[in-house]
């Protein structure tokens, strides 16, 4: 029969050998909130054992007793490691006046224990065995001050690792139980050896290989001390962003808030559903994930009844073989970015008087309308459009006139025209239209609905004018086959059209004669 002794000893042995370990990985992992403060109770509790191997294997009184007080330099400050620990990882601040009045309490009991002789207050009677523990009677010191102190921290620690876990996301939940567990584990073990439930034995020192083997088992299955699920719970709960958690199928796992709000449902409804079930509510964003589900990007949605700008970013998460486990996609509204950049593109493709677009965008849309035509084989047309004895009315009326007459004229152009065709003032009293799409027939009858439209009677301020259009037009690609050459036939025709009295001007046929409406 193996000699008890020998068990207690490897046991120990073997739990000051996975706590090492433990150690180290928490020593690689520097970036968890609390690391730091989990290696200090992991040396702790070494310190804890390592009295306890001292105090078993001695053979003399002195030698005990000096495995005791290494014994007890771990007992007393294991609960303040665990409570700075437990703290740190939730993300909670302690300072370093708060850690040295917690530590006031064990320093005291310390004390107390290696000077007992003089006072018996932590320790009545002590008897020393050869082959055990000693066998104690406690003092009024250990019964009113260390034990409530040490419980009481202990259950501090419980019931703050209770409180993460309530709110804490489903993804997280089994790290934050184990952790419970395993903190637990020496509470509930100590209070049956203290209280002597099953019997003269301590049970604790026994206990401390199990603690260790659930923190070992969360630490490598679960990834405790490879992330932050806790501390960073508040800012998933809280950011203002979008976040889903998916794994390696697109499923989602996780998702905070922000997303299920703007999703319309509720967290639990979410989660378990592909990404895509998931957008139900967003066409646009299910047909982003179909031509692009690896980098996403920019969608206009309906959110709250509003038409709000979203851009959509994912995140690929890969293990420490850098293999792909998943992926964080981010969801943003960037409506005020939009609508800035819009404001900054109105001011630099349009015209700060008349609203309309300026000749720069003129550009732009006879090029890309080029690019288009070269494509589909589909033509366009460009009319140039001048405003008839303009001159007389800032001569006559003012500059301010002038400028009002202008942004009639500019808004009457606009409502006639089609969506896809752009007006643009190309300076002075001239504009230009670009008409997708359109012949010699329909260059007619787009400029017989100008003409119509602009005639009626504008009232700037006193007065009633009426605007008098002289246009020429050119065609793609019968006419030109960029920008100046087009503007410089439609110029021409402009003028032939101003000759005659104002109205419509072609060069390819003869010049249609419109009514004259004089200003």
């Amino acid at each position: 029969m193996s000699n008890p002794l020998n068990f207690y000893v490897i046991y120990l042995i073997f739990a000051i050998i996975v706590s090492t370990f433990i150690n180290l990985y928490a020593w690689r992992n520097p970036q968890t909130r609390g690391s730091r403060a989990f290696m200090a109770a992991s040396v702790i509790s070494i310190t804890w054992l390592l009295g306890d191997v001292v105090c078993r294997l001695s053979t003399t009184m002195a030698g005990k007793w000096a495995g005791e007080e290494i014994r007890y330099l771990g007992i007393v400050l294991l609960p303040v490691s665990l409570l700075v620990f437990t703290f740190q990882y939730c993300g909670k601040h302690i300072g370093r006046r708060k850690l040295a009045l917690l530590l006031v309490v064990p320093c005291a009991t310390w004390l107390t224990m290696v000077t007992n002789s003089w006072h018996q207050l932590f320790f009545r009677s002590i008897e020393f065995r050869f082959d055990d523990l000693p066998k104690v009677e406690y003092g009024p010191y250990f019964w009113f001050v260390h034990l409530p102190y040490c419980y009481g921290v202990m259950l501090t620690v419980l019931g703050t690792i209770l409180m993460e876990f309530s709110r804490a996301s489903r993804n997280y939940r089994k790290q934050i139980l184990l952790l419970f567990v395993s903190f637990s584990i020496p509470l509930v073990v100590n209070v049956i050896g203290v209280f002597k439930l099953f019997g003269d034995v301590s049970y604790t020192p026994l206990s401390i290989p199990i603690f260790f083997s659930v923190v070992a088992y969360a630490v490598f299955r679960y990834q405790f001390l490879g992330s932050n699920p806790i501390g960073y719970e508040a800012v998933f709960q809280t950011i203002r962003d979008g976040v889903l958690i998916l794994d390696q199928r697109d499923v989602i796992r996780d998702i905070n808030p922000a997303a299920a709000k703007g999703l319309a449902k509720d967290p639990v409804e979410v989660i378990g559903l592909h990404v895509r079930e998931a957008f139900g509510p967003w066409p646009s964003a299910i047909e982003l994930y179909e031509k692009n589900p690896r980098t996403l990007g920019e969608i206009e949605v309906t959110l709250f009844g509003k038409t709000r700008f979203l851009a959509i970013d994912s995140t690929p998460m890969h293990n420490r073989g850098g293999h792909l486990k998943g992926r964080i996609i981010t969801i943003r509204d960037i409506t005020d970015r939009y609508q800035y950049l819009l404001s900054l593109e109105s001011l630099a493709f349009h015209d700060p008087l008349t609203r309309v677009a300026n000749r720069r965008k003129f550009q732009e849309e006879v090029e890309r309308a080029i690019e288009k035509a070269q494509e589909t084989g589909d033509g366009f047309a460009l009319l140039y459009i001048d405003l008839n004895r303009f001159k007389a009315v800032n001569d006559t009326l003012g500059h301010e006139t002038g400028d009002e007459l202008l942004k009639y004229v500019a808004a009457r152009l606009a409502s006639v025209l089609r969506k896809p065709d752009t007006v643009a003032r190309l300076g002075g009293d001239e504009f230009g239209l670009l008409l997708n799409k359109c012949d010699a027939h329909g260059v007619e009858i787009v400029v017989e609905r100008l003409l119509d439209n602009v005639q009626r009677p504008f009232q700037v301020g006193a007065h009633t004018l009426v605007a008098d259009l002289s246009i020429g037009a050119a065609f793609y690609p019968e006419d030109g086959k960029n920008l100046t050459e087009l503007l410089r036939v439609a110029d021409v025709a402009m003028y032939r059209a101003k000759q005659n009295g104002g109205g419509l001007a072609l060069l390819t046929t003869k010049i249609e004669e419109v009514v004259r409406m004089p200003m």
